[in-house]
This record gives structure tokens, C-alpha cells and sequence, in this order.
């Protein structure tokens, strides 16, 4: 493949450096949100069929603070033409699962502080969700609010969707609890500004478009949630019955290797005339001596938001982000 990049080699092996460990009173992560492994790959058919429309809720004011809206949620369509599939800077998403104790987010806040050129959309996730409670502990009350102080950052929190199998009404009980932190805190800056519906379907079906339309539908009307930023997360290329339901598709979240087996197989050819600002990539496991640059390049070239690490889990933070980040400043 072709790079409109100059090649840059990697100077030296990718590293990570492994912060703080878990505070002992954080609920435990279930291994599906922090480790990661190869997801199938889905085969799908198109269907005709209608969907009835979803009635949207009217949002009423809030006192969220809003950040920077991200570039995706102005596109009305994820279909486009090919020539807009190029506009826009490149933006990028971490999935940030770390609990955070005493120092343990600084290197993410010296990331965002170092970078302000460059747009990030952090996903937090207290207990696989917000947890059982009204609010998370103290920790997280203090640093939520300083990471999404920088005006380049957009938070947002992680819930559970069981590829639609999860009941809906635990799916929005999630969704409702991280919009009541602002006033079960008293405090406007304790807030996530969308939400991460992981676990989403790839294959057409019809029942779980609705679904899934139905959270959105929540989301939008959530006034505690600032910019309603909403991602799903298929983990792969999904039907396009569901591309135009969230602001943001990921299309891909596996090792590094199974990438290059996508990029060779031309899986991201049917996505080709969709805007990339509504699609993001997930890259993990990154071999060692990887040019950064060069896969930096490839997934601008299908995604408006990526995410690459050598790591396996969720809950450390790794040090190549800095170059990752310099690399996304200057495509």
C-alpha cells in the first residue's frame, strides 16, 4: 500500500509503562472490557426492510459545561462520496479504563496537555458502566472533571450492549446513571459528554437496529451528558443499516497482525464512500518495531478517530501514545 507520508521508522522499540496499580476498593473490570483477543469475523446480509421511526425526545437546557463538539456529529449522513472521505483531521479515541488513584491519570493529563493541537475522546469506565451506585468514589469525582477541564478532550463513559442481547432497560439504566452525575454530585463538571455502547452488532437485524436506535434516542435526550456524543462498537465492519445510528462506528478493534490480514483482504472496501469522521479504528498489540507513521497513515485512510497500542488491556497507559500523537499533529 501507498502512504502520503513519508515513511518515519520507529527509533526504538514500542514500550509501556504500567502506572499505579488498581486501587483496592474499585469494582473489578469483567476481562471482556480490559483484555482483548481476535472477534470473529461477521457475515451479514442486507435487508430491505423499513425500520419504524424512533420518536426523539425533546433535550431540555443543561448546565454541562460543552467541550469541542467532535467533527462527526455535524455529518447528518455517514454516507458520503468519496471525494469528502479526506476532510477533517484525523482525532483520537482511547479506551481509558485505568481506576484512577493518586497519580495514576498524570501521564494521560501530561498526553492531552502536550497535544493540544490534537483532539482526544477518552472512554472511562468505573465498573463495566457507572456502577450500582448514584455516583463512583471520590477518585473518580476528581479526576473526571480536571481530564475533561482541557478543551481539547471529550470524555465519555462505557456501557455494555451484549452485541443488543443485554436488556434494554439495563442498557438505559446505565445511560441514565452517568447523566444524573452532574446533580446527584451537585456539580456540573462531574460529567461525561457521551456514551461508548460497546459490545454492537454487526449482522442486519432489524429488532436490534431498534434497539440500538432507542439508546441513541435516550442519549440525544439526556441533558446531563453534554455533547451526547455517542459511539458504538461492532469491532468490525458492521451492516450499514447501523452506521447511521451513533455519531461514531468502530470498524475495527483487534491485534495489530489481524489488521494486516484486514488491509490485504480489502475488508475496508465497502466502507470506502463513508465519512471517515464516522468511523474509528482500534488497533492493539503492535509488534515491536512497527513504523508508527506508516500505520498512522493507513488507518487515516478509513477512519476520522483511531487508537493503536503494543498493549493487550485497557487499564494501562502506554507510553507510544506520545508518539502517536505527534504523528496524528502532523497528518
Amino acid at each position: 500500500m501507498l502512504f502520503s507520508n513519508p515513511v518515519r521508522a520507529l527509533p526504538s522499540a514500542l514500550c509501556c509503562l504500567v502506572l499505579l496499580s488498581l486501587h483496592a476498593q474499585a469494582a473489578t473490570i469483567p476481562i471482556r472490557d480490559c483484555r482483548l483477543g481476535i472477534r470473529d469475523s461477521y457475515y451479514w446480509e442486507n435487508t430491505s426492510e423499513a425500520s419504524p421511526p424512533v420518536q426523539q425526545p425533546t433535550p431540555t437546557e443543561s448546565t454541562v459545561r460543552i467541550p469541542w463538539k467532535p467533527s462527526s456529529t455535524a455529518t447528518p449522513t455517514a454516507l458520503g462520496t468519496g471525494s469528502n472521505r479526506g476532510s477533517g483531521k484525523v482525532e483520537v479515541m482511547i479506551p481509558f479504563y485505568m481506576y484512577p488513584g493518586e497519580g495514576a491519570w498524570a501521564p494521560m493529563e501530561q498526553l492531552v496537555t502536550n497535544n493540544s493541537n490534537v483532539k482526544f475522546t477518552v472512554i472511562i469506565n468505573p465498573s463495566s458502566g457507572p456502577g450500582s451506585g448514584s455516583l463512583p468514589d471520590d477518585n473518580w469525582r476528581k479526576a473526571i472533571p480536571k481530564l475533561a477541564a482541557h478543551s481539547n478532550v471529550l470524555v465519555i463513559g462505557y456501557v455494555s450492549t451484549s452485541w443488543g442481547n443485554r436488556a434494554i432497560s439495563d442498557v438505559e439504566r446505565d445511560i441514565k446513571t452517568y447523566a444524573e452525575w452532574p446533580s446527584a454530585s451537585g456539580d456540573s463538571s462531574f460529567a461525561v459528554h457521551g456514551i461508548f455502547l460497546d459490545e454492537g452488532p454487526a449482522e442486519a437485524d432489524r429488532a436490534k437496529v431498534q434497539y440500538y436506535k432507542q439508546l441513541v434516542s435516550l442519549i440525544k435526550g439526556s441533558s446531563g451528558l453534554g455533547n451526547q456524543y455517542v459511539v458504538m462498537n461492532p469491532g468490525t465492519v458492521p451492516d450499514t443499516s447501523y452506521l447511521d445510528i451513533p455519531d461514531s462506528s468502530v470498524i475495527f478493534e483487534s491485534p495489530y497482525s489481524k489488521f494486516q490480514e484486514q488491509i490485504a483482504a480489502h475488508a475496508f472496501d465497502s466502507i470506502q464512500n463513508v465519512d471517515r469522521a464516522r468511523l474509528a479504528t482500534m488497533v492493539t498489540s503492535v509488534t515491536q518495531g512497527t513504523d508508527l507513521s506508516s500505520l498512522v497513515s493507513q488507518l487515516r485512510s478509513i477512519s476520522g478517530h483511531i487508537y493503536l497500542t503494543n498493549l493487550d488491556s485497557y487499564l494501562e497507559y502506554c507510553s507510544s501514545w506520545d508518539e502517536v500523537a505527534r504523528l496524528v499533529a502532523i497528518n
